[in-house]
């Protein structure tokens, strides 16, 4: 069964691509990576904030924690990106280690312990 949802969830980013395309959504790179860093604050700054306080007093235990990794690691996303176009044209390539419990995303090495929920290191995914 995890064949059929990771095929699944391939074929809806080859939809989504198109539907981009199709929107004039896909634009020069400096741009798309400034709407990434844009995305990716909103996120941090009010998306997961508002939705970890209804889960707090709702009292969501495993929602609360779900936001919180993620509110976290947008923060790290955001300042890759935003190192990207700063470098934007001299970004060097390198592989990217992202945590399967929390998200945390690292570039060049996996960490021994994720400082976000403390998985071990070796359990990252390497993205190259």
């Amino acid at each position: 069964m995890a064949r059929l949802f990771r095929a699944a969830a391939e074929a809806e980013t080859v939809h989504a691509h198109a539907h981009l395309r199709a929107l004039g959504a896909i634009k020069p790179t400096r741009e798309n990576i400034q709407e990434a860093i844009a995305g990716e604050t909103h996120e941090f700054k009010k998306m997961y904030p508002e939705m970890l306080q209804k889960a707090k007093v709702e009292g969501l235990k495993q929602a609360e924690v779900s936001f919180d990794y993620a509110n976290q690691v947008e923060k790290i996303h955001a300042a890759l990106y935003e190192n990207a176009l700063a470098n934007l044209g001299k970004n060097k390539e390198v592989d990217y280690y992202v945590c399967p419990v929390c998200g945390n995303t690292v570039e060049e090495k996996a960490p021994a312990t994720c400082p976000i929920c403390k998985t071990a290191g070796s359990k990252f995914i390497k993205i190259s």
